[in-house]
């Protein structure tokens, strides 16, 4: 025979069992509660902020958040992407008091603009796709949100061919820059070669230390560019669409601090430490 005073205990414990074998559920019929969503993570013990927002983004209950600002947002973000693609690398002002190296100045800094802003667009388009197309999967047939999204995920399915242009990799004469000295400070170290006069060999390195500098100003300028024509054309359009799809976290950001940052690093590198390490090392005072 069951004992009565435990049955009420049992009961409970049940209940409780029921609701958090299924957080989800629960979750959802909480709705866009924000207040009752964050009171029923408390309960539960989910204290990471990532974990929150994982559990809120799965308990979502439609694939847009706003449907009816969707087909406008697109159209204000493919119309950002085409003008960026088309406007982002060209123009800029760097070299114009340097007479005849201004056309030099000026092709070296765009080329740098336009890997950071052809990489970001592809990303971009390809980030778009595949939230359009997750999104299109999860819309219920015949739905208004399945109507919005099929056509949008074509556009950027288009998107990801029509930016499939090469960005040019690392631009070349980075690529340049970095191998040359790099080779000849290796060369100097396997042979044991060293200058005969001091005086050349304080020429040699003014002579590195300023071509590190102006690789260094070449990137961060093509970099500084390509960084404000991606603010001023993308950033807001895409942070509306990104908040319209809703619980898709953030928009993509261009790399133009990274690859700044990354690329002058190893200019000055190359181009400063490394021959001053090799030249110590080829005057003793490194055992």
């Amino acid at each position: 025979m069951q004992d009565p005073e435990s049955t009420p205990q049992d009961t409970r414990s049940f209940e409780a069992d029921e609701v958090y074998d299924s957080p989800l559920e629960r979750l959802q019929l909480l709705g866009e509660d924000d207040a009752a969503i964050a009171a029923f993570l408390d309960e539960i013990d989910v204290r990471s902020p990532r974990e929150r927002v994982m559990l809120a983004e799965m308990a979502r209950t439609g694939p847009l958040a706003q449907p009816d600002r969707f087909e406008a947002d697109h159209r204000r973000a493919v119309v950002a992407l085409e003008s960026l693609r088309r406007h982002g690398h060209h123009g800029t002002r760097a070299g114009k008091s340097l007479g005849p190296l201004d056309t030099l100045v000026r092709f070296l800094v765009e080329l740098v603009a336009r890997y950071v802003v052809i990489s970001h667009v592809k990303n971009i388009a390809t980030n778009l796709r595949n939230l359009y197309w997750l999104r299109e999967m999860q819309a219920v047939g015949g739905s208004r949100e399945l109507e919005l999204l099929r056509p949008a995920r074509m556009d950027a399915q288009a998107l990801v061919v029509i930016t499939g242009g090469r960005e040019i990799g690392v631009p070349t004469f980075v690529l340049g820059g970095l191998l040359f000295p790099a080779s000849i400070s290796l060369w100097r170290l396997a042979s044991g070669f060293a200058y005969a006069e001091w005086w050349i060999a304080l020429l040699v390195g003014v002579g590195g230390v300023l071509i590190g500098l102006a690789i260094s100003w070449l990137v961060l300028r093509g970099a500084a560019l390509a960084s404000r024509r991606i603010r001023l054309s993308t950033a807001e359009p895409l942070a509306r669409l990104w908040t319209t799809v809703g619980h898709a976290g953030a928009p993509p950001k261009d790399r133009s601090r990274t690859f700044a940052v990354v690329a002058i690093a190893l200019t000055l590198g190359v181009w400063i430490v490394l021959p001053l390490l090799v030249t110590i090392s080829l005057a003793g005072l490194i055992p």
